[in-house]
């Protein structure tokens, strides 16, 4: 017997399959209530308190451009120890 039109087993998702993995994506990544741009502290046992400005957001760390430092360095926090400065 000859299969000659037999299609793939698994299709190729579509607009509506890709949009929704995307949301439930979305939903399970951890929401972090900072922005970029930000002045924030980060108190981190490895890397120190430092205060700095939020450059990128890579769920779940924040990587801060602290001044002094050599231009293109960041440091790197979890968003459970960065707070607001007071």
């Amino acid at each position: 017997m000859h299969l000659s039109n037999a299609k793939p087993a698994h299709p190729r998702p579509g607009r509506i399959t890709r949009a929704v993995a995307k949301a439930a994506h979305r939903l399970r990544e951890s929401r972090i209530p900072f922005r970029t741009g930000q002045v924030v502290v980060g108190d981190d046992p490895f890397n120190g308190r430092r205060e700095g400005t939020i450059v990128v957001i890579r769920s779940p760390h924040l990587g801060l451009r602290i001044p002094g430092t050599p231009s293109g360095s960041l440091v790197f926090f979890d968003h459970r120890n960065v707070r607001y400065p007071e």
